[in-house]
């Protein structure tokens, strides 16, 4: 493996550990009611963040691909 390559491989694991980290906080900051409302329990989060991380960074590099794309957002719509 070159160096670019390490690079860029961590840069990726990087992107892909902040991603899991704000979708892990994100979700937890919310009730089990509204958890449920999203179809998740709070033990799912973990797997959720997960799955949203490996989208975020989907074999791209960090730089490959402009900020917004590589952010996932969460759009909830509160029945009221």
């Amino acid at each position: 493996m070159q160096i670019a390559q390490i690079g860029i491989a961590l840069r990726t694991a990087f992107a892909r550990h902040l991603v899991y980290k704000r979708v892990a906080a994100e979700l937890a900051a919310h009730t089990d009611r509204q958890l449920a409302d999203f179809g998740l329990a709070r033990r799912d989060i973990p797997a959720f963040a997960r799955q949203a991380a490996g989208k975020a960074a989907a074999g791209k590099a960090v730089g490959a691909t402009p900020a917004a794309a590589r952010q996932p957002h969460l759009h909830v719509v509160h029945a009221g």
